[in-house]
Formats: structure tokens, sequence, C-alpha cells
């Protein structure tokens, strides 16, 4: 069959933060290694991903700051021990590394007098700097100047294997609906965490934890996939997520702090307990209302410094869903953040040339532990998180690639027809189920606060059970055109990391973190200090195993063997 065909010793699928950080750190190294970069928007202008929609916040360990310091509170009081307290370290060190990556690539960050960056620091040890909001735009332009290329406007469908690894990808471009089929030696995604396509600012599709997942490498922390932030209601129902980012300490029930009274002491941001407050005061019949005057009261005002680019393109001050000082009812918005795609500190697959950098494994890294990965509860660290492990997947992918030459290999033609029939499969049916209807019914089954944030082992397997009547009926969906087949590869990609989310929250039979569980109220230390497994098994089989956290090497250490979460334990 005829296809566009392209050869490259490194393909990168995504050009947004973490793809594009990769691009330029494997560039310096190599400067004549051949790379590509894929992606279904245009990325070589710079607006490709979330980082075209961030607010310019980039959280990190400053130079006053001790490291070490950081690594301890976030493994105690964020991950709760199911971090990678290594790369953690790395991560805690990497710093001035990361500021000056940025710098080089024509990224302004707001600087004081002595030209470091001009940050504010939280009650936590880092700091908050502002950063000019088209960051990609500035690493897009340095990326061409140094002569990597880009194939935009293309979908990838799947990865190509071969005995050795990773071969390359398939996928169809937008604009004509072509076959595409690219050879590579090493392969890197960075193409975004798993958030069901719910909310307008953070609205990736998991793209490349399908991917992953289907040529047979490992997920790691997979019930760790439910972040949420607080949204404000209005008083005609709309809902707008940008407006409670700082709830999480400021919620009420009439006079009483409910977000003290569930979790006494200092809240980091995007609290579990938190919204485990609204839930249960809602399952009361309580209303829950946000103070966000009393925070602004309580932080004077300083608790970012935006980039003036930032504060232009948002228009705060004439903006009415960013209140100044005003209380209102609020919700847990459900945003995702599924990241678990497993790697090493080199951002390494389990698959040979196989990489994934940025969101697509925040989790999987381990980096942050019990909690959704990036921001990882902390604002400003979901662009610190995509530069860190682009520059250590650029490393480590650009190291593999370089070995060989621009491939040459054939691919097996009985392979690309097989592929490309199920690629095209929903566009040559005339009626059935459209797309549209199946993606609506995976975000009801992943957005209920008591399916994904507060869970328990008999509504987990209601959202099994919904999932898997899901894929029965596949076949029947249809598209009309070529952007609706790509919001099918999107549905496919719901599909797994909703199976995924539920799957292992199952098996996590203990509340830790963000993974809270009604009928397992307390952490249990003895029998779930382990990091859940999930790997392609035969016949659609999830093969699930538990990994044992090296304690004995880590330097933090849990104090109990089972240890309360809640104050008003049991839950129910």
């Amino acid at each position: 069959m005829n296809y566009s065909e392209y050869s490259t010793q490194l393909l990168i699928v995504g050009g947004a933060l973490s793809g594009i950080s990769a691009a330029l750190t494997a560039k310096k190294i190599y400067k004549d290694l051949d790379i590509r970069v894929a992606d279904k928007c245009d990325a070589s202008y710079g607006y490709s991903g979330k980082s075209s929609r961030t607010a310019g916040l980039l959280s990190f360990v400053t130079h006053e700051d001790d490291p070490e310091a950081f690594v301890e509170f976030h493994t105690r009081e964020i991950g709760t021990y199911l971090n990678d307290q290594d790369l953690l370290r790395e991560y805690a060190n990497s710093s001035d590394t990361v500021l000056r990556s940025l710098k080089e690539w024509g990224v302004e960050i707001l600087e004081d007098e002595n030209g470091y960056p001009d940050y504010l620091k939280w009650p936590f040890p880092w700091g908050t700097a502002s950063i000019d909001p088209d960051a990609s735009v500035s690493m897009a332009n340095t990326a061409k100047k140094m002569g990597i290329r880009y194939l935009e406007r293309v979908v990838i469908y799947r990865l190509l294997t071969s005995c050795c690894g990773v071969a390359g990808a398939i996928g169809f471009s937008l604009n004509t609906g072509e076959l595409v089929v690219i050879h590579a030696n090493a392969v890197i995604l960075a193409c975004g965490s798993q958030n069901y396509d719910i909310t307008k600012a953070w609205a990736a599709t998991g793209n490349g934890i399908a991917m992953a997942f289907n040529a047979g490498a490992k997920m790691r922390n997979c019930e760790y996939g439910n972040m949420c932030d607080f949204a404000r209601v209005g008083e005609d129902g709309t809902v707008e997520y940008a407006a409670a980012h700082t709830a999480h300490d400021h919620l009420y029930v009439g006079d009483k702090n409910i977000s003290q009274y569930y979790r006494p002491g200092m809240h980091s941001s995007m609290d579990p307990v938190a919204a485990y407050a609204w839930y249960k005061e809602t399952m009361k019949g309580n209303l829950v209302e946000a103070d966000i005057g009393e925070f602004q009261q309580a932080e004077g005002n300083s608790f970012f410094k935006f980039h003036p680019k930032a504060m232009f393109r948002r228009d705060w001050e004439h903006t009415p869903q960013f209140p100044k000082a005003d209380r209102f009812p609020v919700i847990p918005g459900f945003i995702g953040e599924l990241s678990c795609v497993y790697t090493d500190h080199r951002m390494q697959t389990s698959i040979p040339g196989l990489f994934a950098v940025g969101d697509t494994s925040g989790g999987g890294t381990a980096r942050a532990g019990a909690v959704a990965t990036p921001p990882g509860k902390i604002h400003g660290t979901g662009i610190y998180n995509a530069v860190f492990t682009g520059i250590e997947g650029g490393r480590g992918a650009s190291a593999v690639a370089s070995k060989l030459p621009v491939p040459t290999v054939e691919f097996d033609p009985n392979t690309i027809e097989l592929l490309a029939a199920n690629i095209f499969a929903p566009l040559n049916r005339k009626e059935g189920i459209h797309v549209r209807e199946m993606i609506h019914e995976i975000q009801d089954i992943i957005m209920p606060t008591d399916y994904s944030l507060v869970k328990s082992g008999d509504r987990i397997q209601e959202a099994l059970d919904k999932i898997n009547a899901m894929l029965i009926k596949l076949p029947e969906v249809y598209v009309n055109n070529l952007h609706e087949l790509a919001k099918y590869v999107d549905l496919l990609s719901m599909i797994l990391g909703a199976k995924l989310f539920y799957t292992a929250s199952l098996e996590r039979k203990e509340s830790r973190g963000f993974h809270l569980r009604e009928d397992y109220p307390y952490t249990d230390n003895e029998n779930f200090l382990k990091w859940i497994i999930i790997q392609k098994g035969e016949n659609g089989r999830f093969d699930i195993s538990f990994e044992d956290i090296p304690m004995d090497r880590y330097l933090y250490k849990p104090r109990e063997k089972r240890s309360q979460v809640f104050v008003d334990v049991p839950i129910k």
C-alpha cells in the first residue's frame, strides 16, 4: 500500500516543553544527530500541548534553600514514601541546570538586580518565579535554528518495534489522511498526560501512555491519575477551574473552616484531604464555600508574581471569573494527570530505545510519590518537571540514537496494512455510535468524586464494569472526518487510561496521598509500601505485579507501620 515514509535517528512524539527540551539537549550534545519532532499541532511555532496555555510559573529549589530539606519534605508530606528518593534528589539539585538551559533557549525569566530569578517564597522549601508564558515559542525558534526538523499535523497511532526494541511509529496526516510511517533508532514520547479532554487548560488525552502500553512498556503509579483542583461554581451553575486554585486551605461550611478540621496545620496546594473534606460535608447536605478573600489577606497578595505577558494574556484585572475578595461555592474539579509510563532516571522505559518525558511519565518516574504528577501538589512544578525530564531524556535517547546512522530497514508490509486497517476503520463506517458520544461516556465514568477521588472497592468495580462494556462497543464507533478520527485515537487512549487507573486503585488496599479508599482508611506501610506495576499481557489481559520500594537504601523511612490518614477515621 502507499504511504509517506520518513527516517530519522531520533523521533520525538510531541513538540511542547518536554519534547522540545529533549530535542534541544540532544542536539547540543550531538550536533550532527538527525532529530525529527512529530506533533498533531503546529509545534514548530511553539503552540503545542499544555505549554502554550501556561500561566508562566516556575517553582524550584532556590539558592537559599537546602535541596535535602526539599527531598525530606516532599517524601514525608507529599509523596508519603512512594517516591523514588534518588530521582527526587537529582530533581532538587538540578535548579541551576534547568534555569541555565531555559535562558540558553531564549526563555525570558523575570530576574532580580543580581541576574537571578526574581522569586517569591511559599511557606515551603522552594521558590516560585515568573517566566514568559510563551516559553515554548522561544524554544521552538531556537530548535529550528539548530536544524531540528518537524513533522506536523500528524497523529501518531502506534509504535513500531523490532526484536531489539522500538523501531519507529505509524500514524496519519490530519491534512491529507495519508498514512505516515517513521523509522527511528530511538523514540521519545513527550505527548502529555491523560486528562480525558475535560478542562480547557489541561486537555491532554494520554496518547503517549497508550503507545507505550501497547508496545509492551511497564506502567507505574496508575492509581494516582486523579488530580483535582477546586473550581468555582457560579450563580448560573457554570464551573471555572482557574478561579479557586488556593481554596484547599480556606474551605468553609458556615463559619467552620473544614480544611483545618479534617487536616489541621499547613496544606500544600491541591490537597487530597481538602477534597475529602468537601466530599464528607457535601454528603451531609452542607454547602461548601471557599473564602478567597481570607487567602489573599493571609498572603498579602504576594503568593505569585506574574510575568507581564501572563498578566496581559489572562487580563486578570478585568476577567470576572478571577475574584479579588469573594466567597463562593466550590467543587473539587477533576483534572486527572495520569502520567504512568515507568522510566528509569534517564527517562528510558522498559523497552530498549523508548523514552518518555514530561507529563507522559511524571507519575511513572515515581519522583513525586503518591500524588498525580505533575504538578505533584506544587504549583509551577509542571514546567520544571517538563524541562528536567526533557533534559534527562534528551541525554539518554541521544546516546542511543547516535550509535547508528539514519535507519533504512523496511517494515513488514503486512504489519503496516493491519495497522492501517485498524486506524481507518471508524472512518469507513457510516453509522453506529459517534465518537463524541463515547468520549462523553468515558468522561462520566472518570469524573465523579465518589469514583475517582474518594474510592471504594464496590464503586471501583462498577467503573471497571462500565469500561469493559465500552470496549465491547468500540467496533460500532464511527467518525465523519480526519479530525474526528484523531478524537477516536484519543478515545482509545482515554478508555485505556481509565482502566489502568481503576485497576491499580482496586489493587492498592489502603489510603495514601491522593488515593483515598473508604474501605481501607489507613496507610498500610507494612503491606503496601510498594509500587504497583501493570503491563500488557496476552489477549488484552493486564499483568499486575508489585515492586518493593528499596527503603533499605533510602534515607527517609515511614515512622510507623500503620498510620491514620483522616481526622474522623473510619470514613464510613
